[in-house]
C-alpha cells in the first residue's frame, strides 16, 4: 500500500454534499479559518471551474438587505419539501447532473439540507466557508461542464413550481432563481477560499466484512459520485488516524448506486490500516482522495490473457473481469491467485462469480504452505510457469514489488516477451 500525505494545507475536512452543512454547523465546525489571501495564491485554476476568475455571480454591495426578502418569499413558496426532492429524484438518468445523483442517494438528507439552507439564507458568512470546502470535490466532478449547476438550478425551480401548483406566482419564480444565483455565487466565493486544495470525497462505511484477521472488505457510499475506473485503487483515510492516507484496491467497476467495494489489508505496525480492518464498522465516516492507477486490460488485443495475482492484490482483477464481461471480450483468461495458506482465500467465491461472467475465464487457486486440497500446492511463480506455455499470452501481474519482480523474471526466462508483460504494485508503507 502506498502512503499518501495529508490532503489540503490546513487539515480541515471539506464537505462533499450540500446537505451536510446543517450537521457540521450544529457541531460548531463552520468558523472560517485564516488563510492566505486569494490575491497572493499562485495555484492554477481550471478554465470554467467553480473557482473561475472574473466577477462572481453572488451577493454584491447592497444585496445583504435583499437576502431577508428572498428568504421570506422562499418560506412562503417552499411548499412540500419532500415533494420537491421526490420530483428531482425522478429526473431521468440521462438528464441528471452530479447534484441530481447525490440527491437520489439520500433524499431524506436532501430535505434536511433544503430546510437548513432556508434557515441560513441570510447568513452568507456561514454558508460561504461551508461551500468552500465542498467546492474542490464538486469542481473535480463538474470540470469543464459549468452548466451542470445551471441545469440543476432550472430543475430545482421547476420542481418547486410543480409542487406549489396553482399558488405559484411570478414572484415565487423570481425568488427561487435569485436564491440559486446566490447559492452558486457563494460556492464560487468559497472556492476562492480553498483554491488549490486537492479534492476528496466524504463517505460512509455501509458494510464492513471482516474476511481475515488482516483483511476487511468495505462497502463505501459517497454522497457525490466518486470517479474511478476498473483496476484503480482508492486513497483512503481512516477517521481515527487523521492525515494517514492509504492506497487500497477497489474490487468492482463503477456501479449505478455509487457504492464502492474497497479491500483493506492491515499491515504490521500500521495504525491506519489496522484501525480500518479491526476497529472500523458500519456508519463510520471515511474520506477518499482521487482514485489512481492504470491497471488496464487492453481491448482489441489478439492473444489470450494470463493474470497472476498475489494475496489481496487479486482485488482489482475482479473489477477487470467484470469489465471484460461487460464489453463482450471472448478471449481465454487464466487467473492464478496465490496465497500463503488455504484460509487466506478470503474472496474466492466472489472471484469465481466474476470469472463466470466472462466467456472463457478460469480461476486457479495456489496455496504456498500447509494443506492445499482441493487447490494447487506450491510456489505461485513455479506453478504458473509449469502450468503451460505463455509466450502467446498478454500477461498481467499484480502484487507486491518483490512478488511481481520474481514472477516477471521467471516468465522472461521462459520466453515471454517483455512488451507483453504488464505489472502493477502497491508499494509498502511505513507506519505514520
Amino acid at each position: 500500500m502506498t502512503q499518501v500525505g495529508p490532503v489540503g494545507s490546513n487539515g480541515g475536512e471539506p464537505l462533499t454534499v450540500l446537505w451536510s452543512w446543517r450537521q457540521r454547523l450544529e457541531q460548531g465546525d463552520e468558523k472560517p479559518k485564516e488563510r492566505e489571501s486569494p490575491q497572493r495564491r499562485k495555484s492554477p485554476e481550471p478554465k470554467d471551474s467553480l473557482a473561475q476568475d472574473g466577477p462572481l455571480d453572488g451577493p454584491k454591495q447592497g444585496d445583504q438587505g435583499y437576502l431577508p426578502q428572498v428568504q421570506a418569499r422562499l418560506r412562503d413558496a417552499l411548499g412540500d419539501v419532500s415533494g420537491i426532492v421526490r420530483r428531482l429524484a425522478e429526473t431521468p438518468a440521462e438528464q441528471r447532473t452530479v447534484l441530481h445523483t447525490a440527491l437520489v442517494q439520500d433524499p431524506a438528507a436532501a430535505e434536511r439540507g433544503l430546510v437548513w439552507l432556508l434557515e441560513h439564507f441570510d447568513q452568507p458568512s456561514v454558508v460561504v466557508p461551508a461551500l468552500g470546502r465542498l467546492a474542490p470535490a464538486l469542481d473535480a466532478l463538474i470540470g469543464a461542464r459549468p452548466r451542470q449547476l445551471d441545469l440543476f438550478g432550472d430543475a430545482l425551480v421547476a420542481a418547486a413550481r410543480e409542487t406549489r401548483g396553482e399558488r405559484w406566482s411570478d414572484e415565487d419564480a423570481g425568488a427561487w432563481r435569485d436564491a440559486w444565483r446566490f447559492g452558486v455565487g457563494w460556492l464560487r466565493q468559497g472556492a476562492h477560499l480553498h483554491a488549490g486544495e486537492t479534492p476528496f470525497w466524504t463517505g460512509t462505511i455501509l458494510g464492513h466484512d471482516r474476511r481475515r484477521d488482516d483483511v476487511a472488505v468495505l462497502t463505501v457510499g459517497t454522497q457525490l459520485p466518486y470517479p474511478f475506473r476498473a483496476g484503480q485503487r482508492a486513497i483512503v483515510e481512516c477517521h481515527t488516524v487523521p492525515g494517514a492516507w492509504r492506497a487500497c484496491w477497489i474490487g468492482d467497476p463503477p456501479a449505478a448506486d455509487h457504492h464502492i467495494e474497497i479491500h483493506v489489508q492491515a499491515l504490521p505496525g500500521d495504525a491506519a490500516t489496522g484501525a480500518l480492518v479491526r476497529e472500523g464498522g458500519v456508519g463510520d465516516p471515511i474520506r477518499l482522495h482521487r482514485a489512481e492507477g492504470d491497471f488496464v486490460i487492453e481491448a482489441g488485443a489478439g492473444g489470450a490473457i494470463l493474470i497472476v495475482a498475489e494475496d489481496v492484490h487479486v482485488t482489482p482483477v475482479k473489477a477487470l473481469l467484470s469489465e471484460l464481461a461487460q464489453r463482450g471480450d471472448d478471449r481465454v483468461v487464466h487467473l492464478f491467485w496465490g496465497v500463503s495458506t488455504r484460509d487466506d482465500l478470503y474472496d474466492l467465491e466472489s472471484l469465481r462469480e466474476h470469472a463466470a461472467r466472462c466467456a472463457h475465464a478460469f480461476v486457479h487457486a495456489v496455496v504456498a504452505r500447509g494443506p492445499a486440497h482441493p487447490y494447487t500446492s506450491g510456489s505461485l511463480p513455479q506453478v504458473v510457469v509449469d502450468f503451460g506455455e505463455w509466450t502467446a499470452h498478454d500477461v498481467y501481474l499484480s502484487g507486491s514489488p518483490l512478488a511481481v519482480g520474481v514472477m516477471r523474471n521467471m516468465l522472461l526466462q521462459r520466453g515471454v516477451e517483455g512488451r507483453r508483460i504488464h505489472t502493477v504494485t502497491l508499494e509498502p508503507i511505513s507506519a505514520p
